[in-house]
């Protein structure tokens, strides 16, 4: 039987590694890196969605209002400000009817202005006998009656006026042509739509809500659109109108979206109130971790160990989601590097640079 003698130094150093691996055995695993935030409380609410529509204040179908040769015409995609010409026509036979009013005018007012002239000087040589009571009487209606013929001429020359101002269609209100509805050299008639004029800037959001939640919205009451994209913007109601559907029960909401980007007839969603606002304690949405058995989150005390809490989710908004569990407001949570984290793990917060 053969016996192997260690010196001094080689057991020593046996000793030493057997210890080290316990002691590394001992340790576990080094700690977790992870992202924290805080709980916070928040006023939040449940809200519904519904399917909303973008739209413009100010859409509109120009018409002409007289007959004429279109001879001048704006381009679609062209600005057009308010009283600014969309489109010209012809107006030469407009003109013409022009001068011939301001001539039978003009002969009317003379006419007028002699037989004002001629009643004054037939009432002076009555008044001292040198002529007849009737022949006053002449005078008078002849002064009367040209006193009625120029203010006829006066009626027919503003509507000659009109006239010509009409074959020129002009802008109501600034907006963009969407849509040309005429083409150069075609003749126009009353009510024909010429362009479809739509203001760009002034849009606001159609949406359906349903009746139930009519009160809890107001007037001026901000809420989120979103698109099919993702973009997302707050705005406040510009209008509601107070009148339900008989069948889908609904009433329709209007939101002001007035300097946004969005384009004219883009589908959206409004996120709608449904219950009082309330205060509630909420966390970052990625702190949430759901499995089969219901979600928790990881709450980390001072000392940097990691606690796994049941919660009970409840409203999103704008990031941050509504639990209800054994937590405080102030507690910190585990914002990245929770799906992998086990309850009891110690934990290194990660420090962004800057």
């Amino acid at each position: 039987m053969t016996f192997f003698k260690l010196s001094g130094t080689a057991l020593v150093m046996s000793l030493g590694l057997i210890m080290g691996s316990s002691a590394t055995a001992q340790q576990g695993p080094p700690p977790a890196t992870v992202r924290l935030a805080e709980i916070v409380e928040r006023d939040m609410t449940r809200t519904i969605t519904t399917p909303a529509s973008v739209v413009s204040r100010f859409d509109a179908r120009i018409a002409a209002e007289t007959t004429g040769r279109i001879v001048s015409i704006a381009e679609p995609g062209d600005i057009i400000l308010e009283g600014e010409a969309i489109a010209q026509m012809d107006d030469r036979q407009a003109r013409i009817a022009l001068e011939d009013a301001r001539a039978s005018h003009s002969r009317a007012r003379v006419n007028s202005d002699y037989q004002a002239a001629e009643f004054d000087r037939i009432s002076r040589l009555v008044s001292n006998g040198t002529l007849p009571e009737t022949r006053l009487r002449e005078v008078t209606l002849e002064r009367d009656l040209a006193v009625q013929t120029l203010r006829a001429a006066e009626s027919a020359l503003s509507r000659a006026r009109l006239e010509l101002d009409r074959t020129q269609i002009r802008a109501p209100f600034t907006g963009r042509v969407a849509e040309r509805l005429i083409q150069l050299g075609e003749l126009s008639t009353p009510g024909r739509d010429i362009v479809r004029l739509v203001d760009v800037e002034r849009k606001e959001a159609v949406a359906q809500a349903p009746v139930a939640i009519a009160p809890y919205l107001q007037t001026g009451q901000t809420v989120f659109l979103s698109l099919a994209d993702g973009t997302q913007v707050e705005a406040p109601i510009r209008a509601i109108i107070p009148v339900g559907h008989a069948v889908s029960r609904t009433f329709e909401v209007r939101i002001d979206l007035a300097g946004s980007d969005w384009i004219v007839g883009s589908a959206a969603r409004a996120a709608f109130p449904a219950e009082t606002t309330r205060t509630q304690l909420a966390a970052p949405q990625d702190a949430l971790v759901l499995r089969a058995g219901g979600a928790h989150l990881f709450i980390v005390d001072d000392e940097n160990i990691a606690h796994q809490v049941s919660v009970i989710p409840g409203v999103r908004e704008n990031g941050f989601i509504a639990v209800e569990g054994e937590l405080d407001a102030g507690d910190r949570v585990v914002v990245s590097g929770a799906e992998t984290l086990s309850d009891g793990r110690t934990v290194q917060e990660i420090v962004e640079a800057g």
